[in-house]
Parts: structure tokens; C-alpha cells; sequence
């Protein structure tokens, strides 16, 4: 009898541990800070009416940058959009974003920084390789090298919305 109740006892301490590690990582991904589409694209109509942007193209970039998530970092970019302040700190001033984690405010330096790239290159595919950093955006542009991947899901992407929107 002591031996089965050892080992009865060896697996409901191992049930035990495994209930509390499941409850853990459900607790865990609740704490997930991503955003839904539609808050994200709430925002997006706001802040492209300012700047003349799609709000489907705003929430497609979202997406491709961070899944939505406004804690996103990758290196030095941060946030929904994948911002760096290296880059962006004299943007981020002038519009009054002190929080790059701020979903809002990250959003409205993007767009900013988008408009400007639209205004030297109108064309869409080499506005989203520069805003990418894709190093072969030159060579997009001298027609040496086809759309990049990520240029080329954010505008499927926004296709797709823009359709479900009515657009």
C-alpha cells in the first residue's frame, strides 16, 4: 500500500505543478499588451485623415511591424510601428511624443514620417522599402530588383482591408 501511495502521491505532485505551470501561461498571455485591429484601426482613421494615409495602409504596417503590439522592440525600434528614436527624436519632439511605447503617438510619427516619403517618392512600393530600411530600395527604384516581400504583404494586406471596408 506504501508504494502505490507513494507514486499516487509522485503524480499528483506532478499534476499539481503542471496545473499551476498551465495557469501561469494562461495568466501570462492575458498580460499580452497587443492591440485588436479594430483599435488599432480606430486610431488609424484618426491619424490618416491628418495626413492624408489610408487607414488600412496605418494598420497594415502595424501588423507587419509589431502584430499589434505596442510594446514591440527590435533592436533600436519600439512600439506599434517599430519606430527608433535615434532616427525619429526630432520628429518625436515636434509632434510632443515623449512615449514611443504609446501606441497613439507612435502612430502619428510613422504617418509623419510616411507623408514626408510619399512627398519625395510617391511611389508606394519605395515609400514602405525606405521606411523599412530594405537596403535594396534604390535599386526598387532604378527597376533592378522587384518589390520587397514586406512591401509587398503590407500592400496585400491593405488591399484585402480596404475591401472589407467597402474601399
Amino acid at each position: 500500500m506504501t508504494a502505490k501511495w507513494s507514486a499516487l502521491k509522485k503524480i499528483s505532485s506532478l499534476a499539481a505543478v503542471c496545473m499551476m505551470f498551465s495557469i501561469v501561461m494562461v495568466t501570462d498571455a492575458d498580460k499580452s499588451s497587443a492591440m485588436t485591429e479594430d483599435e488599432v484601426y480606430e486610431m488609424a482613421v484618426e491619424i490618416g485623415e491628418l495626413y492624408n494615409i489610408c487607414p488600412e495602409f496605418l494598420v497594415s504596417i502595424a501588423y507587419q511591424e509589431s502584430r499589434y503590439d505596442p510594446d514591440a522592440k527590435n533592436g533600436g525600434c519600439k512600439g506599434l510601428l517599430q519606430i527608433s528614436e535615434r532616427w525619429h527624436k526630432d520628429r518625436m519632439e515636434r509632434l510632443g511624443v515623449t512615449d514611443i511605447y504609446d501606441p497613439y503617438g507612435n502612430m502619428l510619427v510613422a504617418a509623419d514620417y510616411l507623408a514626408e516619403l510619399f512627398e519625395r517618392w510617391e511611389d508606394v512600393g519605395m515609400v514602405l522599402m525606405t521606411y523599412n530600411g530594405d537596403s535594396n530600395a534604390r535599386k526598387y527604384w532604378n527597376g533592378e530588383v522587384d518589390l520587397s516581400e514586406y512591401a509587398s504583404e503590407i500592400l496585400e494586406r491593405s488591399a484585402e482591408m480596404e475591401r472589407a471596408h467597402g474601399k
